[in-house]
């Protein structure tokens, strides 16, 4: 009869150490589970935000796009203009054949011109 006692005693003590140690997995688990939904939750919000950032900055990426081929059609018309403007607005200058045949050509037609006045 002791030795059925001892092992219900036993048994009491087990069932009481097995029902202790499954409330408190069962609060862990529980405990694990709110952090878990809670970390998901902040982690889909997380993709979302990133989602939304991503798109807006390809939207802007595109616009950024065609602002740069608008700029780069006005500098390219611009430097096409510039180009046709610099043979106008820039003398050259003569070379130095040039300068003496404008010379020659101005001491003769000075010479020709005292000619007439001193022949008259």
């Amino acid at each position: 009869m002791a030795m059925l006692e001892t092992i219900a005693s036993d048994f009491n003590n087990l069932i009481a150490d097995t029902t202790a140690s499954e409330n408190q997995s069962e609060t862990a688990y529980d405990e694990f589970m709110t952090e878990s939904k809670k970390n998901k939750a902040v982690k889909e919000r997380k993709i979302s935000m990133d989602n939304a950032d991503k798109a807006a900055a390809e939207s802007k990426v595109q616009d950024d796009t065609k602002d740069l081929k608008g700029t780069q059609d006005e500098l390219l018309a611009a430097d096409r203009y510039y180009s046709k403007l610099v043979p106008q607005c820039f003398d050259k200058g003569q070379t130095f054949e040039e300068k003496q045949a404008s010379r020659q050509s101005e001491i003769a037609s000075l010479k020709q011109a005292l000619e007439i006045l001193s022949g008259q």
